[in-house]
């Protein structure tokens, strides 16, 4: 009889192995599943604005936005960005930590740069309010973890705009 129950709480243990390891995996399907989905729905460079009272000191505004066609909602370790303008690498940043619900929701970028250490010729557009060439790059990095845990897996998903803006402000 002692046998038979041990063999019974062997069974028991291997049934409840399998459906808490069926869980996990499961569970890092469907992140990893939403994390794959994302996308980047519309990207749009706001505009450069001179930073008042500085004569020196100019804003480049930009927004993302990123849509989550999936009910899970995902962790956004960072967004990078890059901005150049006229081909002049002006500055970087990130946006690090979130999370993205269902749905698309907008997100706005704003760095701010001094014109001092660009090429006389940005600085007279600058200066002179002429249409300028901006041109932004970035990650969006999506970590996968296993159990929220740790992170098993980065997804990648890499950006670009560019388009000629006037000086606003």
């Amino acid at each position: 009889m002692k046998e038979k129950y041990k063999l019974i709480a062997k069974q028991i243990k291997f049934i409840v192995t399998v459906v808490i390891i069926s869980g996990v995996l499961i569970h890092l399907f469907m992140v990893y599943n939403t994390a794959k989905s994302l996308e980047i729905e519309d990207k749009k460079i706001v505009g450069i604005y001179l930073k008042y009272p500085s004569i020196d000191e100019y804003e480049v505004k930009f927004m993302l936005a990123l849509n989550n066609p999936k009910t899970t909602e995902i962790e956004i370790d960072y967004i990078s960005y890059s901005i150049y303008v006229e081909n002049e690498f002006v500055g970087s940043g990130k946006k690090p930590h979130f999370i993205i619900q269902h749905g698309i929701h907008n997100y706005s970028f704003l760095l701010s740069f001094s014109i001092l250490n660009l090429s006389s010729a940005t600085k007279s557009l600058l200066i002179d309010g002429d249409e300028i060439n901006i041109r932004i790059k970035g990650d969006v990095l999506i970590p996968a973890k296993f159990l929220g845990l740790f992170t098993w897996r980065y997804i990648k998903l890499p950006y670009e705009m560019e388009e000629k803006v006037k000086l606003n402000g």
